[in-house]
This record gives structure tokens, C-alpha cells and sequence, in this order.
């Protein structure tokens, strides 16, 4: 599923038709991208609110500005995680390979 705030992006991308409805020429990568990864698939495109989006806009921000040396920022909120929390342990034996995590809240 794709979940955007970008109103152009949710309408080309739900006609699913880069030839009929090609919408924007800066957005032709992402769709042509999701077009590709979404073939022969059932998936859906919501339109969200900017809104309701500035966390994950500012992650996303984040991630593109971020080099792969970046430390994961790790919060835990959790009373009974107080001396160790099982998130972080988890969390810290995964191999990323060319991603890096960024933000995680326990």
C-alpha cells in the first residue's frame, strides 16, 4: 500500500496508467517505481492529510539527509523495560544491509 500526502501522486498512482495519466514529470520516477514493485498485485493508494503525515515527513526528511553511519535514536516508554528493553536487543542483532533505522519507540 502507498499512503501519501501528495494529491497528484494518489491520483496518477490510482489510475495506474503512466501512458494515459502521467501526471507530474517529477513524479513519473516514483510511479513508474511503483507501478513496477505493485505489478500483479492488489494494493491500494490513501491519500492522507499533511497533517496527519509530519511525523513520517519529518523521518523521511531524516532518512534522505542521513548517512548509513547514523545511530538509531531508541526511546522506550515502556515502566517494566527499566533496566533492559527486549525492542532494543532485538533491534540491535539485525543486519540493516543498505538501510538504516532511524527512529524507534518502545
Amino acid at each position: 500500500n502507498l499512503i501519501t500526502d501528495n494529491e497528484v501522486l494518489a491520483k496518477t498512482a490510482r489510475t495506474a496508467s503512466l501512458r494515459h495519466s502521467p501526471g507530474h514529470w517529477s513524479l513519473r520516477p516514483v510511479l513508474a517505481e511503483f507501478a513496477d514493485v505493485t505489478q500483479g498485485i492488489n494494493c491500494s493508494i490513501l491519500k492522507i492529510s499533511r497533517q496527519n503525515n509530519k511525523v513520517a515527513d519529518k523521518l523521511a526528511k531524516m532518512a534522505r539527509q542521513a548517512s548509513i553511519s547514523i545511530s538509531c535514536f531508541f526511546s522506550c516508554n515502556a515502566l517494566s523495560h527499566n533496566l533492559h528493553c527486549p525492542v532494543r536487543d532485538a533491534l540491535a542483532n539485525l543486519q540493516w544491509g543498505n538501510f538504516a533505522l532511524i527512529s524507534v519507540t518502545c
